[in-house]
């Protein structure tokens, strides 16, 4: 089937009534799937964003203060994120320190920590309860590729210019140490533990836990701690994991038990949660509903052994 059919089908389904859409929709994923082509979901019925959702234009460059308050101190501006596969945003990049850009430095910052909060006057603004001074004392981010740790200043825009040719572009000589199939490039959601052990993590709070990211069977980063829960006497239950999803949607949380947790930390005292399970077995899990766990606690609740 010619792409010019199926444009054709979808500049009728744009112009079709609500009653014709509905006959069309079928059809198209029908003709889609015989050519091969997975029916693209959201193109085709449309996305209804919720009040969670975040569009990158309303990150990139843009000042986090310390709290809605009309003195609240300016912390820093955003200027990049960090995206994990399977997992959305996992963390912020904020610009700290400096003036008139001399001095500044990088500094990621847990994206669930960022609240895009409401002002009494409507307007909005990013806030992170925190301060300058301790953002400003965090270790610095650094890119795996960039030129502090590869050595290599990066390309200028006309050097990158000399690579392109005109024509066919897989008849371009591009340079093999530019390409991102390098086989002895390591997949970035694996975890290198050189420098991580466990730690005594009597004194860690609920609170601490929160954004701490959860690593598998391999050492492959599965999740991340999203939310906590109680017993009656205030001690640790469990702790909720949030898994898969994209840019913050579709994450499932999960519910696992504390007891058996072992937490870590390297020698920048990030923080670590090594689990005995898989991604999979994570996303066969009952989810957890906080309206329903107490009731439904022996399903809800998964026992992870050392």
């Amino acid at each position: 089937m010619s792409h010019s059919f199926v444009s054709t089908i979808a500049l009728t389904l744009a112009l079709a009534t609500p009653t014709l859409a509905q006959d069309i929709l079928p059809q198209m994923a029908t003709e889609l799937e015989r050519s091969g082509i997975a029916a693209p979901t959201i193109m085709s019925s449309g996305y209804a964003h919720s009040e969670t959702d975040t569009l990158v234009t309303q990150l990139l460059d843009k000042t986090v203060f310390t709290s809605i308050a009309d003195d609240a101190g300016q912390i820093g501006t955003i200027e990049d994120l960090v995206v994990t596969p399977g997992f959305g945003i996992s963390a912020v990049v904020i610009s700290v320190g400096g003036f008139l850009g001399v001095g500044a430095k990088d500094v990621a910052v847990d994206f669930a920590q960022l609240e895009w909060a409401q002002r009494e006057d409507g307007t909005r603004r990013w806030v992170l309860p925190t301060t300058a001074d301790e953002l400003t004392s965090a270790p610095a981010f650094i890119w795996a590729d960039s030129e502090e740790v590869t050595g290599e200043p990066a390309l200028t825009p006309s050097e990158e210019q000399a690579q392109l040719v005109d024509g066919d572009p897989n008849q371009t000589a591009i340079d093999p140490a530019l390409t991102t199939d390098q086989p002895e490039r390591e997949d970035e959601t694996t975890l290198h533990r050189a420098g991580i052990s466990a730690f005594d993590s009597t004194g860690l709070t609920a609170e601490d836990m929160l954004g701490i990211a959860v690593y598998g069977i391999n050492d492959e980063q599965i999740g991340t701690i999203g939310d906590v829960v109680r017993n009656a006497d205030d001690s640790l239950d469990a702790v909720i994991v949030d898994v898969g999803g994209f840019l913050g949607l579709g994450a499932k949380p999960v519910a696992v038990g504390y007891e058996n947790l072992t937490f870590s930390a390297d020698t920048l005292e990030n923080r670590y949660l090594f689990l005995n399970t898989t991604r999979e077995q994570l996303e066969a899990q009952t989810a957890y509903d906080p309206d329903t766990y107490r009731a439904d606690r022996a399903s809800q609740r998964m026992i992870v052994t050392p």
